[in-house]
């Protein structure tokens, strides 16, 4: 533990002469800003898609539905909302969280001004509605905090490997797992940290906080891990800044989902960064909490992220001078 916790401050006395992470510090702030000051708390909302099941509609405006559940589930998909007429003749309307007078405005509208009942019901009803630029926080804690391991942990690794502080490693008893771990908590916490700042100071206190940094800590692990993996493959800085751009634009492809949830194929759902979003909007907005699946895919990433990250490292670097 000892040799662990003398890794973790030797890392981070290198990573504050690191200019890299003082850049990606005062992105911080300025991400911040931007949540708070620079982006709308609204945005033109996008033409709603109608579903109904058995209410009359003026003209082909409305898609026909099967049942109440299938109204319920287009709308979950997003950009929908359901009409369901009941056998009293009133009508309930299912949405995605508008406000009460948008819905009687819309109703207003379809109905050509026919008095009518309307009962209205909001999917989500544990979840508030989100201003546009708060709903960004979850994208930019992802994308901004952590990832900070993957991108300063391979910007560490080079360091060292260039300065010849491998050469020491190789024949030195710490072992891949010591040199792993070592910069895989201390960047976790840190992104541990930064998430923090950016949810205190962009959505407030309101929220569970330690499921919010248990999501942080072992996010931000994932990356740390797959990026030592990932910089165990270059041997300089510059092929591998080029490559790590690429690799951090697939992670970034999951926010098309966010910002448009009927939209989840599945081989956007396989990137780590998909659970972690939506996981960060349960809690931050509280919709709902942390699923089991989500809870279940996390996990799976850490172990197999610490299982690649171990081979690639112990293979590609610290292995070659014990042959």
């Amino acid at each position: 533990m000892r040799g662990l916790l003398a890794l973790i401050i030797q890392d981070f006395k290198r990573l504050l002469t690191n200019a890299l992470f003082w850049v990606i510090t005062a992105s911080l702030v300025v991400i911040i800003l931007v949540i708070n000051f620079a982006l709308p708390q609204r945005v033109t909302q996008e033409q709603y898609r109608l579903v109904t099941n058995h209410a009359t509609l003026s003209g082909e405006l409305a898609t026909v539905a099967d049942s109440e559940d299938e109204i319920r589930q287009a709308v979950e998909a997003g950009n929908t909302i359901g009409l369901m007429r009941k056998a009293d003749g009133s009508i309930t309307v299912f949405h995605p969280q508008l406000s009460a007078k948008t819905v009687h405005a819309l109703m207003v509208t379809i109905a050509n001004a026919t008095p009518v009942h309307v009962q209205v019901e909001s999917i989500h009803e544990g979840g508030r509605i989100v201003p546009f630029n708060k709903r960004m926080t979850p994208i930019f804690i992802c994308f901004e905090a952590l990832v900070i391991g993957f991108i300063l942990g391979g910007a560490l690794m080079l360091s060292e490997k260039e300065e010849g502080t491998f050469r020491a490693l190789r024949v030195s008893p710490m072992g891949v797992d010591r040199y792993i771990l070592s910069k895989t908590v201390l960047f976790s916490l840190i992104a541990v940290l930064y998430a923090l700042l950016m949810a205190w100071f962009s959505v407030g206190f309101d929220f569970p906080a330690l499921g919010f940094i248990l999501l942080s800590f072992f996010g931000a692990a994932i990356f740390s891990l797959l990026g030592l993996a990932f910089t165990s493959l270059f041997k300089d800085l510059s092929s591998w800044f080029f490559s790590m751009a690429f690799v951090l634009s697939i992670n970034m492809l999951p926010v098309m989902a966010y910002m448009e949830p009927s939209f989840s194929p599945l081989w956007i759902r396989v990137i780590p960064s998909y659970t972690i979003i939506f996981a960060y909007e349960s809690i931050l907005f509280g919709a709902e909490g942390i699923t089991v699946a989500a809870t279940l895919t996390l996990a799976g990433w850490c172990i197999g992220a610490y299982a690649l990250s171990r081979a690639a490292v112990g293979a590609s670097l610290l292995a070659r001078g014990r042959r």
